[in-house]
Order: structure tokens, then C-alpha cells, then sequence
């Protein structure tokens, strides 16, 4: 299903490419990813800041608050190929700006409407869905990238501290519980490796020990 879904991402518009990627990049919250400035991009680093996320309040708009919890505060490293599409996005977005001329209302933030404001949680979260529809995808929330990002992490064997370290987890115990499934599945390969080892070194002829 990732596969496919990355696939089909390709030709879709880069605003939504670029969100839908981070978020599997990163596994930020969506709050997170509206949150977040181009200030909070260390382009020469290759790493993001976490420290404030967007949400909106009923008849009053959108607000920027505190995140979930003080480990949310965070750094979280991105990886090379989304770093390109961030810059490849800050371009479009700059030639955005530039078409709008004085309606366009700077405020620094990386996902905006056509004016430079931001945009609503709902705007990213309502495109996914008929984005999944259209391509015939299993049908998933937009915070289940978050979920496809550990659950990819921790198949590929990243270590679980730094799995929880990424998602703001304020207790690694947390992130245990929570993709339990995906790590049992992982310690079975473990163990499937492990034995492929043995039969290796050992031999695969049941040979007895002499007493």
C-alpha cells in the first residue's frame, strides 16, 4: 500500500506531495505540520524543530498553540529525498507569493492558502481521503502517516528509543504499547535470522553430542 500510495504521489500537486511526505518522513502530528515555519527548517542540517502546532478553534479560525506535551518539543531529522521536495516547494511557493504581489500575507508558514495564510487541519486531511479514493488506496486518516511512519521505522530496525525520540513520545514505554504488533512481528524475524545463523555455523545435520 505505501508503495503504491508513493507511487501514485508523484503526480499529484507538490503542496500536498510535500505534507503527505513529511509527515511519513517525520511522523509529525498534522498539528505539527501546519505549525511549522520555514524558520523551523535547518536546510543546512537537514533537521526540523518542533515547538508549536496549528489548530482550529470553531467560528474563530486557526491558532497556534503549544504542542502536545513538553517531549513534543522536539528536533526531528529529515531525510535527503524530502529535503530536495522542501526546496523544491519553497521555490514554487516563492513564485507563489510573488504572482499574489501585496494580497499575499506573509507569515512565514510552509503550507498555506492562496494568500499565505494557513491553511485549515481539515484542508490536508479532506484531500488525502479523495486522493485514496481516486487511486483506489485502502482508506486511512491522515494520522495514520504518523502510524506508517514508526511502524516502517521500527521494520527497519531503527532503535525504539529513537522511534519515540521522533514522535515526541514522553515515554519510550508509550511507543512500546503502541506498535507492539509491528515489534513482535520484527522479533520473529530476529528470531527467523537468528536461526538461519545457527543452521549456518552449527550445520543443518541433527548431530548428537558425544557424552
Amino acid at each position: 500500500m505505501v508503495s503504491e500510495m508513493l507511487t501514485r504521489l508523484n503526480s499529484e500537486p507538490i503542496k500536498y506531495r510535500t505534507i503527505v511526505l513529511l509527515a511519513l518522513d517525520t511522523g509529525l502530528r498534522l498539528g505539527e505540520l501546519l505549525g511549522l515555519q520555514w524558520a523551523d527548517i535547518d536546510f543546512e542540517k537537514a533537521v526540523l524543530s518542533v515547538y508549536k502546532a496549528n489548530q482550529a478553534l470553531g467560528g474563530k479560525g486557526i491558532y497556534t498553540k503549544s504542542p502536545k506535551n513538553s517531549s513534543s518539543v522536539r528536533q526531528v531529522a529529515i531525510s535527503d529525498s524530502v529535503m530536495t521536495l522542501l526546496k523544491k516547494y519553497r521555490t514554487w511557493q516563492a513564485q507563489k507569493r510573488f504572482t499574489m504581489g501585496d494580497k499575499w500575507i506573509d507569515g512565514d508558514w510552509i503550507f498555506t492558502k492562496k494568500d499565505g495564510t494557513p491553511i485549515y487541519p481539515d484542508t490536508p486531511s479532506h484531500w488525502f481521503r479523495k486522493f485514496l479514493k481516486k487511486n483506489n488506496l485502502p482508506l486511512i486518516r491522515f494520522h495514520s502517516l504518523r502510524h506508517l511512519s514508526a511502524t516502517l521505522l521500527i521494520s527497519l530496525n531503527v532503535p525504539l528509543k529513537n522511534i519515540s525520540s521522533r514522535l515526541g513520545h514522553a515515554d519510550i514505554r508509550t511507543t512500546a504499547n503502541i506498535y507492539s504488533a509491528a515489534l513482535e512481528s520484527v522479533d520473529h524475524q530476529a528470531a527467523d535470522k537468528m536461526d538461519a545463523y545457527l543452521q549456518r555455523v552449527v550445520g543443518a545435520d541433527d548431530k548428537e553430542s558425544p557424552e
